[in-house]
């Protein structure tokens, strides 16, 4: 009878073992989450992905440090695509198919977001997309996709009202530049419905391709045009040779951008033009108490290097990964896909600690859209000061 017992006791324990091991995913073993992301570590756009890296480095660092998620370290995983979307893909399918990350919190920018889409839909891999949210991803919508970010066409429309609403610039013409690419397209969405609604006079949308240098054509038309309030569309350097024309044509222009006009290179390229233009972002700036704080933990988490690369997209990879764990965690020992999926899914007001508004994924699109905030270039000093704190409108 006794020897009867042992041998359920033993079948009970092995059961639960095995069903224990069924209750992990791939990436997943008893001390490990395997995070993966793609970024543009190298290429014109180096200085984004590399940041973001930062970012999600430090989050990760903080976790682990305080004794990873329910035991388990993670462990991030990052591949270069050069923003080039053909690497885009064959970086996302190393990842998940020779790496076998569990989930992904980077997925590059421009063209490569949505080149990658379907590789981890097909896998339905954890993902949230936070470097370049734009509605692409999000339609059709994939169950297991997650954006952070309000659309580039949200940002455009909100800073335009602000021009209208806060600054009179109602009766004023009004011209756009943006890169001809989705991001650019996004942008010009934005744009167009701004100027739809609220009865304004847009004189000049000028399209440019990526990598051009040369703006001294569109500096002109703009002129031409009597453009007063200029909207960019633009990454980094394009900003620089945009405004530069223009100053050099003496062309007195209200300059609206969005957090890519903010970043500090766009700032130090932008500043001999002496355009003290105004951008908004849904993250804090690093000079805000909460991005002060951010900092002082990334000298204690990251190289030199690594901290002078701090900036918004920083900021942005930090807040995606402590949003994927804070999901991981929510589902215990028992880490698999579909429950950290269903997790994200339910996330509702997720506190950042005043990087950005609340961060909220509980709804059908699966797509957080934080609230945002209006900054102004100081050409003279190559600083930022906030205008407004985080708002919706």
């Amino acid at each position: 009878m006794k020897r009867k017992t042992f041998k359920v006791a033993g079948a009970a324990l092995a059961a639960l073992i095995a069903g224990a091991a069924a209750a992990q995913d791939v990436g997943v073993t008893d001390s490990e989450i395997l995070i993966g992301e793609v970024l543009m570590l190298s290429g014109p756009a180096a200085f984004i992905g590399k940041s973001a890296a930062a970012g999600s480095k430090l989050a990760a660092a903080e976790i682990n440090a305080a004794g990873g998620i329910n035991g388990r370290k993670l462990k991030v995983l990052y591949e270069d695509d050069g923003y080039v979307p053909a690497r885009s893909v064959s970086a996302m399918r190393k990842l998940v198919d020779v790496d076998k990350v569990f989930a992904v919190t980077g997925t590059t920018g421009g063209s490569g977001v949505t080149a990658v889409l379907p590789v981890l839909d097909d896998a339905k891999v954890p993902t949230i997309v936070h470097v370049a949210p734009n509605p692409t991803v999000l339609n059709p919508r994939r169950p297991s996709i997650f954006m952070i970010g309000p659309d580039y066409d949200l940002a455009a429309y909100q800073s335009i009202r602000h021009a209208v609403e806060k600054m009179g610039k109602k009766g004023a013409k009004f011209g756009l530049i943006y890169q001809n690419d989705d991001y650019g397209k996004s942008v010009l969405k934005g744009y167009q419905q701004a100027m739809k609604d609220f009865g304004l006079n847009s004189v000049a949308e000028l399209p440019y391709q990526r990598g051009a240098k040369d703006f001294s054509a569109e500096a002109l038309r703009f002129k031409s045009a009597g453009v007063e309030v200029l909207y960019l569309g633009t990454v980094i350097a394009e900003a620089g040779g945009i405004l530069s024309e223009s100053r050099r044509l003496n062309a007195e222009m209200t300059v609206l951008g969005n957090w890519a006009a903010g970043l500090p290179a766009t700032i130090r390229l932008t500043a001999p033009s002496g355009y003290d233009y105004l951008f908004n972002d849904y993250y804090a700036a690093l000079t805000d108490p909460a991005g002060q704080k951010f900092v002082e933990s990334a000298k204690n988490h990251l190289s030199a290097d690594e901290v002078a690369s701090l900036s918004r997209y920083a900021v942005s990879g930090y807040v995606a990964m402590k949003v994927m764990g804070e999901a991981i965690s929510r589902c215990g020992k028992a880490v698999t896909r579909p429950c950290v999926i269903a997790e994200l899914g339910k996330l509702k007001d997720f506190s950042t600690g005043g990087l950005s508004g609340p961060i909220s994924l509980d709804n059908p699109a699966g797509h957080a859209v934080p609230a945002l905030k209006l900054f102004q270039v100081d050409t003279k000093t190559s600083s930022v000061k906030a205008l407004t704190d985080f708002a919706t409108k």
